[in-house]
């Protein structure tokens, strides 16, 4: 009898010992204290919670491997935006800039050619999504809004946010406080950085936005505005570029903003890649021998 009773208790215990649970060896025996749980006590004496009840999970389409498909291809497909002095065209008309050397080392060391598609700002991000070229490489500025859309790489230019003013309405302003009235009129992109500083550092004046592919130096060029702000890490190639109506009030920048590679979600291969292919380059000093060369007017002419 007391064997199939210590029998019946040992096949108990094993049921029971994920719950905590215990048996007696024998009628009249001292009850033990069970064991103790395995694993981190919660001290915070949070209950035992029922599995969360999401929403049905979103799934990512089969993605491409865009690193075969350009080599198999045989050609980097590389969309760029007017920017100076990322992308500019040179009075042949054929684009040159910061961003032309990046793409055409970029494909060397892939050992691939490369084919530059000229596109507009209000339209590049669509491209590179509609599978138009294969990467924007045209100084394009790191916003969180683009960034939901599209993944950026770590930086190929550091630029600085720089105001530049227009001579016919401005020439008389000289400080932040002279920038810094309602009746000024400063005129950034909307959305990015530049509009952010330029409400934080002048929150009395009026900040202008423009959208798509208007240029920001339009309205200071034609007197509709005080001045611009403006993401570049060749403040004095734009003054310069129109002496008599330029000028540069304050020689150091803002703040400081990234331009990186764009590329589409979805292939993690291809931005690590670039990541790495900016790192050497980097590392090596040619990155910023290149940014040296292109903020130099002499270099270049309109």
């Amino acid at each position: 009898m007391l064997r199939d009773r210590v029998a019946s208790c040992i096949l108990a215990a094993v049921l029971l010992a994920a719950t905590g649970g215990h048996c007696l060896a024998a009628p009249g025996a001292e009850e033990q204290p069970s064991a103790p749980a395995r694993g981190y006590a919660d001290s915070a004496g949070i209950p035992h919670r029922e599995p969360f009840r999401d929403i049905e999970p979103v799934y990512r389409k089969p993605s491409v491997d865009d690193l075969a498909t350009i080599r198999k291809r045989g050609t980097l497909r590389v969309g760029v935006a007017i920017s100076d002095p990322m992308v500019m065209h040179d009075q042949q008309g054929n684009l040159v800039g910061f961003s032309l050397d990046v793409g055409r080392q970029l494909a060397e060391d892939l050992g691939v050619g490369v084919q530059f598609v000229e596109t507009s700002w209000s339209q590049i991000i669509p491209d590179l999504l509609d599978r138009q070229f294969d990467i924007i490489l045209s100084g394009l500025w790191v916003t969180t809004e683009r960034a939901l859309v599209i993944n950026y790489s770590e930086a190929t230019a550091i630029e600085g946010v720089y105001l530049i003013a227009g001579k016919p309405i401005a020439g008389d302003l000289k400080t932040r406080e002279d920038f810094d009235r309602p009746e000024v009129r400063l005129v950034v992109y909307g959305g990015t950085v530049q509009e952010k500083v330029a409400r934080r550092l002048f929150p009395r004046a009026s900040v202008v936005r423009v959208e798509g592919d208007e240029l920001e130096m339009a309205q200071v060029l034609d007197g509709r505005a005080h001045a611009a702000l403006v993401a570049t890490f060749a403040p004095r190639v734009i003054a310069r570029s129109a002496p008599d109506k330029l000028f540069m009030p304050f020689p150091e920048p803002l703040q400081s903003t990234s331009a990186a590679a764009g590329v589409r979600k979805g292939d993690p291969d291809f931005l690590n890649f670039l990541n790495s292919w900016l790192t050497v380059y980097r590392d090596n000093g040619w990155l910023a021998e290149r940014g040296r060369y292109w903020e130099d007017p002499n270099n270049w002419t309109r």
